[in-house]
């Protein structure tokens, strides 16, 4: 069951010492009535199945104590308020299919009344031991997670895989492309992690009956905040539909993904556009971590962004901006350094040509993304990196697609790539690039095709730099009038500040 509830550590939890002050009509009442009532756990109540905690609580000037109300198959006893305690009975069993209405995770929500009767309501977060998965030795920039119905832990105090730590005051959820997609959610400062709930999409069949359920779509992107507010790292949560571990493609060149980064899955080269637009990953500026957004739909029609949530529920807007055009705000100073990147991960910083169309102002960094080892601003989960450019040398178009007649190959979307020495193939959606000048999703090719321009243009990024403050990608070409003039360069030198796809090679 999903909550409205949101960073519940940080809100819930907080102490409640309260002064209510009286105003009447004319005059005013001095009187000032003074009371605390809090939670004593400075966490969620997580139990096994079937078994009995105390949970403590503080209350200071609260003369009555009710139970307002509890997860569905859950059991609170009566309030001891002489101790201050309340034993919580987890539910025996959870089964998705069971007749009985039990609740995963929900709250336990408590009011207290004051001498003078004044409602004061506190809430903890309960939540069933039924399927938890730990992630906090497997610290990383970007998680790519597959199993519905399941809380995850991930560790908040590393920068990336480095062995450097830092110490949050505040973490939440940042963006995420549906809202609530990550529930339940909360920081545990004393442990440094982050806990979070992935519940699951319904499965419809053509009568719109449910058949099942499935790992929900999307990506979001969690922050990490100093004492005065400030993003002093992030991390990507990527739901996709299947292990990418179980799923990867073995090729003369090394282990691939068989998707994009941030996709849900992979086309394969099919003409269903809702596989197509799945299909479709996230964009990365050379040397940064973090991911810019889809289009909205598959076709780029109106090369408006996907939509996003705030951890709080609204919706939040990306932004495509030179130095310029932020010289009134109060970090301008910083604009374009790795100060400024960490620090907002929403703004897209757009090259100009006094810095060689790098996003990176004060001067280049090669490092950033590393083709001889895994850097600590690379974009790919765990045992996954960037691929160097020397990869994509090995592969080519398919033959058979590369002559195919145009109306077989139109509605792919993207090529599949042949392993020239293996034979493996590996499908790459054709998804364009962020344009370094305005961030506009671009190069979809127009050759006077009778419909709208279509993103047959595929740019991946690799993490081998060139001459010129450059790095190099992988880019092809569907040219959608002539078949011969189709392109396909493994090693094509490119501006830092353009957002491309990421396809991740696994580290040997």
């Amino acid at each position: 069951m999903k909550s409205n509830m949101k960073s519940l550590f940080q809100r819930v939890m907080a102490s409640m010492i309260v002064v209510i002050a009286c105003v009447a009509v004319l005059s005013s009442c001095h009187t000032k009535e003074e009371y605390e009532f809090e939670f004593s756990m400075p966490g969620q109540v997580v139990l096994q199945p079937g078994t009995t905690v105390t949970v403590a609580f503080k209350a200071v000037n609260i003369s009555s104590v009710s139970i307002s109300s509890t997860p569905a198959g859950w059991s609170v006893g009566e309030v001891d308020l002489v101790n201050s305690t309340v034993k919580v009975t987890a539910p025996k069993s959870y089964e998705a299919d069971s007749e009985e209405t039990i609740e995963e995770n929900g709250m336990l929500k408590m009011t207290g009344y004051t001498a003078a009767g004044t409602p004061i309501y506190i809430s903890s977060y309960l939540s069933l031991l039924n399927q938890n998965i730990d992630l906090t030795s497997q610290y990383a920039n970007s998680y790519a997670i597959s199993q519905k119905d399941t809380r995850y832990t991930i560790d908040v105090t590393h920068e990336g895989e480095s062995a450097e730590r830092i110490n949050p005051a505040e973490v939440d959820v940042l963006w995420q492309s549906a809202n609530m997609l990550l529930d339940y959610d909360g920081y545990d400062p004393q442990k440094g992690t982050y806990t979070f709930f992935i519940g699951a999409e319904e499965v419809t069949d053509e009568n719109d009956e449910v058949i099942g359920t499935r790992m929900p779509k999307g990506n979001a992107v969690i922050a990490a905040y100093d004492e005065a507010g400030e993003i002093i790292w992030t991390w990507h949560i990527w739901l996709t539909d299947s292990d990418v571990e179980a799923t990867a493609i073995t090729t003369s060149a090394g282990v691939f993904m068989d998707r994009n980064l941030g996709a849900y899955t992979n086309s394969n080269g099919s003409t269903d556009t809702e596989l197509v637009y799945d299909s479709y990953g996230l964009y990365y500026q050379w040397g940064r971590k973090d991911p810019f957004l889809r289009p909205r739909d598959y076709k780029f029609t109106d090369n408006k962004d996907e939509v996003v949530y705030t951890g709080g529920g609204s919706t939040k807007l990306f932004r495509y901006v030179t130095k310029e055009q932020v010289a009134d705000e109060v970090r301008a100073n910083t604009f374009g350094t790795m100060g400024y990147d960490i620090a907002d991960p929403f703004t897209f910083l757009l090259g100009t040509k006094d810095n060689d169309y790098d996003w990176l102002y004060d001067g280049h960094d090669a490092a950033l993304w590393s083709a001889t080892a895994k850097s600590k601003n690379d974009p790919c989960p765990r045992g996954w990196r960037v691929p160097a450019a020397d990869a994509f040398s090995h592969f080519d178009i398919a033959e058979d697609e590369d002559l195919a007649a145009l109306s077989d190959v139109r509605g792919m979307w993207g090529w599949h790539l042949v392993d020239k020495t293996t034979g493996a193939k590996m499908f790459m959606p054709a998804v364009g690039r962020r344009s370094f000048e305005n961030g506009v999703l671009t190069n979809m090719n127009n050759y006077g095709y009778e419909n709208v321009p279509s993103p047959w243009v595929g740019y991946y990024w690799t993490a081998t730099t060139t001459s010129g403050n450059m790095s190099q990608a992988m880019f092809f070409d569907l040219n959608t009038t002539r078949a011969v003039n189709n392109r396909y360069e493994a090693q094509k030198p490119m501006y830092r500040g353009n957002g491309m796809q990421v396809r991740c090679v696994k580290e040997k």
